[in-house]
C-alpha cells in the first residue's frame, strides 16, 4: 500500500471516491447526510496548497483510503474515510500515523477529531493514536496535544514522501500497462487454422 499527499491536480480523484461512498459511509465520514451536490461542492473549497490531503493507494493506483488536515487558528481538524472493502487492514491507523507526524512538521500544537459516537473504527483509532475522547448528543470528540518536530520526524516524513512518490508512479504504470496488455489481447482476431495442403 502506498501512501501519499495529494495535489490540486487531483481534486476529481477526490471528488469520484467522496461521491462513490453510499450513504451510511457519507453519514460518518461528514456526520450527516449529504448529496451529490453537497459533496462536491466540499471538494471545490478543499485547499491543497494550505492543508494537507493523504490518500492510500492499493496495488492498481486506486484510491482507497482518504484523510484530511485541516489547518485551524489554534488546532488542526483531521478527518478520514476507508473503503468499506478495504477496512479492518489498519489502513485507517496508518493514514492516521502519517497525518500526525505531518501536523507536527506543519507546527500544528494540537488535532482533533469530530465523529458520530456510532462510528466505532473511528473511536478505536483514536483510542490507539492516544487521543483524548469524550462525547455529547451523538457526536463524539477526540483531541490530542502534539509536541513539537524533531529531526527524525522530518526525516522520516521526506523519505516517506519521496518513495511513495516514486512507488506510485511505479505502480501507476504497471497497472497501465497490464491494461494495455488485457486490451490488447482482447482485441487481437482469434488466430485461423491454415489449410493444409494436401500431398
Amino acid at each position: 500500500m502506498i501512501i501519499r499527499p495529494l495535489t490540486v491536480y487531483e481534486r476529481e480523484a477526490v471528488r469520484h471516491f467522496y461521491l462513490a461512498l453510499g450513504p451510511d459511509d457519507r453519514r460518518k465520514r461528514f456526520c450527516c447526510s449529504l448529496s451529490d451536490e453537497t459533496v462536491s461542492s466540499y471538494v471545490d473549497r478543499i485547499d491543497f496548497t494550505r492543508d494537507t490531503i493523504l490518500a492510500a493507494f492499493d496495488e492498481q493506483a486506486r484510491i482507497i483510503g482518504l484523510a484530511e488536515l485541516v489547518r485551524g487558528a489554534g488546532a488542526g481538524e483531521m478527518a478520514f474515510s476507508v473503503l468499506p472493502d478495504r477496512r479492518c487492514q489498519r489502513i485507517g491507523t496508518k493514514l492516521m500515523q502519517r497525518l500526525l507526524r505531518r501536523a507536527k512538521i506543519c507546527g500544528i500544537g494540537k488535532v482533533f477529531v469530530i465523529f458520530l459516537s456510532d462510528n466505532m473504527p473511528m473511536r478505536r483509532m483514536a483510542n490507539r493514536a492516544g487521543m483524548a475522547l469524550s462525547s455529547v448528543e451523538g457526536e463524539a470528540y477526540a483531541e490530542r496535544e502534539l509536541p513539537a518536530a524533531s529531526a527524525e520526524d522530518l526525516s522520516s516524513w521526506l523519505i516517506e514522501e519521496s518513495l511513495a512518490h516514486s512507488g506510485y508512479f511505479g505502480t501507476l504504470g504497471i497497472a497501465r500497462w497490464n491494461s494495455l496488455m488485457r486490451s490488447s489481447a482482447n482485441s487481437a482476431p482469434a488466430p485461423t487454422s491454415a489449410a493444409v495442403p494436401a500431398v
